[in-house]
């Protein structure tokens, strides 16, 4: 009998991607050209040969429909695991709805956490986004690759931060591991005096609502 010899193209999944200053509150450095603000408290087709499962031999290992079958298996059971793991992703990205709380604050759990809560005086970390409410990001801890630490609830922090993750006035406490958007009123901001302002400009325009997305990680 004449040897069998066959290639099988396999599929290699992509991964897939979603769509996802320190905050202390007062005076703002305008960090190598307004990259950071800090704030003190006071106020599978390829061009390329594809890898192929080659079976060779007067005793193959696999016919020719096994291997077909195991091949579209394999690729098929990989596409579903990445279907599976869509719904948590998707949700995430989801708009919120958010909730207005008497203060102004306005909130919405993307994730809930699974963690204890933040107590007051306890240094946590956390990491966020900021955006100005055009959608516009001025700063972000996830560019720096590394959270905020600061102690919660004492005024380190602006006011709509103590009281988005520490709760109260109708907000619910964050939990260590959950994801929250936050949108704050200027009140609970930076007011009427702005933030990293300077050669008559402003990083954050005074009077601005902000938008944090922030995700609470627990104890630092």
């Amino acid at each position: 009998m004449s040897s069998l010899a066959f290639s099988l193209g396999y599929c290699i999944p992509r991964k897939l991607r979603t769509s996802s200053s320190r905050l202390f509150a007062g005076t703002v450095n305008n960090i190598a050209a307004e990259s950071r603000i800090k704030v003190l408290s006071h106020c599978h087709e390829s061009s390329s040969p594809q890898p192929v499962l080659q079976l060779n031999g007067d005793s193959p290992l696999l016919g020719r429909r096994e291997a077909i079958g195991f091949g579209f298996g394999f690729c098929f059971g990989l596409l579903d695991v990445l279907l599976q793991a869509q719904p948590s992703a998707a949700a995430e990205t989801a708009v919120c709805e958010l909730t207005v709380a008497p203060s102004g604050l306005a909130f919405c759990d993307k994730v809930v956490g699974t963690g204890p809560e933040a107590v007051k005086g306890q240094l946590i970390k956390a990491h966020y986004v900021g955006k100005l409410e055009s959608g516009k990001v001025f700063d972000s801890s996830y560019n720096r690759g590394k959270p905020l630490s600061f102690r919660i609830g004492v005024g380190e922090v602006i006011k709509g931060w103590d009281q988005g993750i520490l709760g109260g006035d109708g907000v619910p406490p964050m939990l260590a591991g959950g994801k929250r958007t936050l949108k704050l009123p200027p009140e609970l901001g930076y007011g009427m005096r702005g933030a990293g302002c300077g050669g008559g400009s402003c990083i954050i325009p005074p009077g601005s609502v902000l938008l944090f997305d922030v995700e609470f990680i627990g104890k630092a």
